[in-house]
């Protein structure tokens, strides 16, 4: 009998043994199904965050490419930001924020948080894009220098950065002048050099260098329209008489004149004398223009000296240069030129003078070129967006191009 007491209590203590091993298996079993199934969930409701989220940045992306308020911003205010919430979004219980920064004109920064309401708990997805539109290029195409007629260069150094040279008629290189282009020079008529002169640059296009290039008509400018509220008069900040701006001039004789914004003139301008001129925008004038005027030893009065004119961009959507319904000369009494900004005449541009420097960030537009400069060198680095916001409604891309995209949870 005892015996088999001992045996029934061995069974009985396997018994509870197996017992318990089936129930840990089991718990292990209904715990690791149920991790499962919370995986599962998670990465169902992690999908369904990533997916709201990304239509959050495509309806941005469409915002900015359809929606004219968005599209205007983006692509003319360099500080333009928007905040903007969709509740209900893609799921019943899903909403998104979309938030856009500009870091300049039409490049700007997309951040969209995207939400999903679980009851007790909500999941969350962020992701960040940044975004841009290409400025097209101006009607004058890839040129830093076009000229509807000849380009006359002698005695010079006419240095080309970033941009082409580009006349309708010929580009005449005389008497040991120099012409560097990092880009094409063209014409659609002839590139001519003599007496010892040189044209550097990658290709050459002319009448006998094939392809010979197709004319490009010269870009208008809207200077006095009363009818167009885009005309420079119309947007002028400040407007004046050829004698009011002549006593602008004679009253900061010896001193620095700043002009801010957009100056429009009557009339001829003519800046002699020891004149420091600041342009913080655009000086444009219906008559031509005289950048230091030749008179006798500079002088104008007991004014003597040669001029100094700085022009700078105030903004990347703004215009700012020189430019004249008339001509624009550059004199033998102008000391030296540094400017950001379009050098435009609808008639003629004639560079004769002996300066410490012209140096100019745009470009240079005119019916025709004459530089005669006495050897002294000519800095012209193209900017296209100068050119295009100068000559004005300028043209965007239609693409928005994404550059990199980051996701956060």
């Amino acid at each position: 009998m005892g015996k088999l007491k001992q045996q029934s209590g061995f069974v009985l203590v396997t018994a509870m043994f197996v017992i318990l091993l089936v129930l840990s298996l089991a718990l292990y079993a209904t715990g690791f199904t149920l991790t499962e199934i919370k995986i599962a969930d998670s990465q169902k409701t992690s999908a369904q965050t990533y997916y709201l989220a990304e239509s959050g940045i495509a309806e941005a992306i469409w915002k900015i490419k359809n929606d004219p308020d968005w599209k205007n911003s983006f692509e003319t205010d360099p500080s333009w930001t928007i905040d903007y919430t969709r509740e209900s979004a893609l799921y019943s219980n899903g909403s998104y924020r979309i938030q856009i920064s500009n870091v300049d004109s039409a490049k700007g920064e997309i951040t969209v948080t995207a939400s999903l309401d679980l009851g007790l708990a909500s999941s969350q997805r962020v992701v960040k894009t940044s975004v841009y539109k290409a400025l097209g290029e101006s009607v004058i195409g890839p040129n830093a220098e076009y000229a509807d007629g000849n380009i006359d260069i002698s005695g010079s150094n006419l240095n080309v950065l970033g941009g082409g040279v580009f006349s309708n008629n010929n580009i005449i290189v005389n008497y040991w002048s120099v012409l560097n282009s990092d880009s094409f020079v063209s014409a659609v008529g002839n590139i001519i050099t003599n007496h010892s002169s040189l044209v550097n640059a990658p290709a050459t296009f002319d009448r006998n260098d094939q392809p010979t290039p197709d004319p490009i008509p010269m870009p208008a400018i809207s200077f006095d329209d009363a009818s167009d509220p885009q005309s420079y008069k119309n947007l002028a900040d400040h407007i004046y008489t050829a004698s009011q701006f002549s006593d602008l001039l004679w009253a900061n004789r010896g001193q620095t004149l700043t002009l801010d914004g957009i100056n429009y003139v009557t009339g001829a301008v003519s800046i002699k004398g020891n004149a420091n001129l600041i342009i913080n925008g655009a000086l444009v004038a219906d008559g031509d223009i005289t950048l230091g005027e030749n008179t006798l030893l500079c002088c104008w009065g007991l004014n003597c000296g040669r001029a100094e004119i700085v022009v700078n961009r105030i903004s990347s959507t703004t215009p700012s240069g020189i430019l004249s319904k008339g001509r624009i000369d550059f004199e033998l009494c102008l000391e030296s030129l540094t400017a950001q900004g379009l050098f435009y005449a609808n008639d003629k541009i004639n560079i004769l003078s002996l300066p410490t420097k012209i140096n100019i960030t745009g470009g240079l537009i005119s019916r025709k070129l004459t530089l005669t400069s006495l050897w002294q060198g000519v800095d012209l680095i193209y900017d296209n967006s100068i050119i295009s916001y100068a000559l004005g409604d300028p043209q965007f891309s239609p693409i928005v191009t994404v550059e990199h995209w980051e996701e956060e949870y």
